[in-house]
């Protein structure tokens, strides 16, 4: 009688583990593919609270910092799709900034959209 309720217990357990793992997940859905040189691509739109010689303090709306670095290799254009230099980026300006996402949580920007005028020029 009790190897009998084992054996009751054992098959409705089983039974409900495979039942719950295909009704209760979640829909399978595959995982984006990225290029291997895009594995480390990184954007981010925010303020910018701070800049020092080659690098920006940017707070995005979700109030998070990010370090974002700069070069004379980054491409800067303005809101019209003008070239823009190093020289128009200043605190409180909204910019677009894409590049890479280093280890350290630093961004290297490879382009920097500016995309609205702030107060606060440097």
């Amino acid at each position: 009688m009790v190897t009998r309720r084992v054996a009751v217990l054992t098959g409705l357990l089983l039974f409900t583990l495979q039942f719950s793992g295909t009704t209760f997940a979640a829909p399978h859905s595959p995982a984006p593919t990225l290029a291997p040189q895009d594995e480390n691509s990184f954007t981010l739109e925010g303020k910018i609270t701070e800049k020092t010689a080659g690098k920006l303090t940017v707070s995005t709306g979700e109030n998070m910092i990010f370090h974002v670095l700069y070069n004379d290799k980054t491409e800067i254009k303005k809101k019209d799709g003008t070239p823009a230099t190093a020289q128009d980026l200043h605190t409180g300006l909204r910019i677009y900034v894409a590049g890479d996402l280093a280890e350290s949580g630093e961004i290297t920007a490879k382009k920097i959209a500016i995309e609205g005028e702030g107060s606060g020029k440097q």
